[in-house]
């Protein structure tokens, strides 16, 4: 079996944007009439500058805006919003928690997450390999957030947001908006999950993303 859907490419234009890059190649292909600039896309994700971003406000505005938004993931948002960086730090390791905290802006994703959790249905489990798969099967794309440094055989900790959008029997394939740009890139199943599964399984996340109507 082959999927492999006619994703537009965007490359990230600094080492800070690969969110928004991955967003702007699914809006374009489910609203190929629109364009959006990264300004608007800074925006729309809450951007703050040479931050990293957090999927939550994009997410939010893409469900109030037509997309359906499937997410998929065992991280305790209640948890987080109570114990912000501490809480990071419990569930992933000094190493990955530590990171976040460094290039985030904690108390504003607190903040956030008390919105995401009400607007956004959450499948509190670990995503499987076979998850996205089905859900490329049933014409989603998929976001999801890998250790850049794992998926280029390098050591350390970076992450970073790619868009699945098809597989075979042997493969992703993968937009991947990183330094450099990897359009189309083909990854094994295996060497995807280790970089999925960093620190351990319940690092996985998935965002599974289908339009439900026009653009409101």
């Amino acid at each position: 079996m082959k999927i492999d859907k006619e994703v537009p490419f965007y490359k990230n234009p600094d080492d800070t944007h690969c969110y928004q890059a991955s967003l702007k190649m699914v809006m374009k292909y489910f609203w190929p009439d629109k364009d959006f600039f990264w300004e608007e896309l800074d925006r729309i994700t809450a951007k703050v500058k040479g931050l990293w971003t957090w999927t939550m406000a994009g997410l939010i505005w893409l469900q109030d805006h037509g997309i359906e938004v499937r997410d998929v993931e065992v991280f305790d948002y209640e948890k987080f919003i109570k114990f912000g960086g501490k809480y990071l730090i419990d569930k992933y390791g000094e190493e990955v928690g530590e990171s976040q905290i460094e290039h985030s802006d904690i108390e504003q994703e607190r903040k956030i997450a008390k919105d995401f959790i009400k607007k956004i249905p959450i499948e509190k489990r670990i995503p499987t390999m076979n998850d996205l798969k089905n859900f490329l099967s049933q014409g989603y794309l998929i976001i999801c957030i890998v250790n850049s440094r794992k998926l280029n055989n390098e050591p350390g900790y970076s992450g970073h947001f790619v868009v699945l959008k098809g597989f075979d029997d042997e493969y992703f394939f993968i937009h991947d908006p990183s330094f450099p740009t990897s359009p189309h890139r083909l990854v094994k199943f295996s060497f995807f999950e280790n970089a999925w599964a960093y620190p351990n399984d319940e690092a996985k996340t998935m965002v599974a993303l289908k339009l439900k109507n026009k653009m409101t």
